[in-house]
């Protein structure tokens, strides 16, 4: 005789989380964590992808039992002797602000894969938009609970563990194109040189979805000296860039050293550092 009576129990564990170049972040589960590059579309091409570090765990003792004595099997005379193998699955997916699906994840389950380790996405591709996107993985677990009536036949309690929802957010962003040059060179020790470059960014859709380096407009970039074998660079100024995406800036050099401009970046931009080197003569 074999009696099957499905048993929902508390408690399961997933792990995402998400870690980056070229910035970095991280983040934690239930069960462990996640890192995820920045994706970054480089020259028109996607050359980064998700990456998911995932555990999944066996019930607790205490929801074995429970699981034997939700039905309150005992007073048949039934006796629990052990439960069985842990059957799980893993589902991971992509979502964007909106909550729609964009596809790109992965499914992982019990006889083929690993209970722990690290999982890969898909990669994504250029129609899709940059901004901000989550990450989500649902584990689904369910056991048996083993044991013998009192009339000596085997019994099978089967039980399942509702599946739980851990997510983290993350970037798709444009690569930012910085340049710098400072003129004259060399200069004379007091004389003033101009830091000047431009900055750009690949957009895609331009010039009927071929893609194209386009100006970045009104954006700040910081400029900084770092004087040979100096400890390290000194912030000098900042300056805006125009409508065709350029910007200068005159200061003074009395040493030998590297000019270096920075661009922080934004939520869909890379930040991006350029330097040149000036002799003082």
């Amino acid at each position: 005789m074999k009696r099957t009576i499905a048993a929902i129990l508390a408690g399961a564990v997933v792990a995402t989380g998400l870690t980056v170049a070229p910035a970095q972040a991280a983040s934690s589960g239930s069960a462990g964590s996640v890192s995820h590059p920045d994706v970054v579309l480089y020259n028109g091409q996607h050359n980064k992808t998700a990456k998911i570090t995932y555990s999944v765990k066996n019930p607790t003792s205490a929801q074995i039992h429970e699981c034997f004595a939700d039905e309150s099997y005992p007073e048949y005379g039934e006796a629990y002797t052990g439960w069985g193998e842990l059957d799980w699955s893993m589902d991971i997916g992509y979502y964007d602000r909106y909550g729609n699906s964009v596809g790109g994840g992965a499914f992982l389950y019990s006889g083929k894969n690993a209970r722990s380790g690290s999982v890969t996405s898909s990669r994504w591709y250029d129609w899709e938009d940059f901004g901000r996107y989550s990450a989500r993985a649902v584990v689904d677990r369910s056991f048996s609970v083993y044991g013998v009536d009192d009339e000596g036949y085997t019994w099978e309690h089967y039980c399942t563990l509702p599946e739980r929802t851990y997510s983290d957010s993350f970037s798709f962003k444009r690569a930012s194109y910085l340049s710098a040059n400072a003129t004259p060179e060399p200069v004379r020790k007091g004389s003033s040189v101009t830091v000047k470059g431009t900055l750009r960014y690949w957009n895609p859709d331009y010039h009927y979805g071929e893609g194209a380096l386009r100006p970045l407009t009104s954006r700040t970039v910081k400029i900084y000296f770092d004087p040979w074998g100096s400890k390290g660079p000194v912030y000098k100024g900042s300056a805006k860039t125009s409508s065709k995406g350029t910007y200068a800036k005159k200061l003074k050099q009395s040493s030998s050293g590297t000019w270096i401009v920075k661009y922080a970046g934004s939520s869909t931009l890379t930040a991006k550092q350029a330097t040149d080197g000036v002799r003082v003569r």
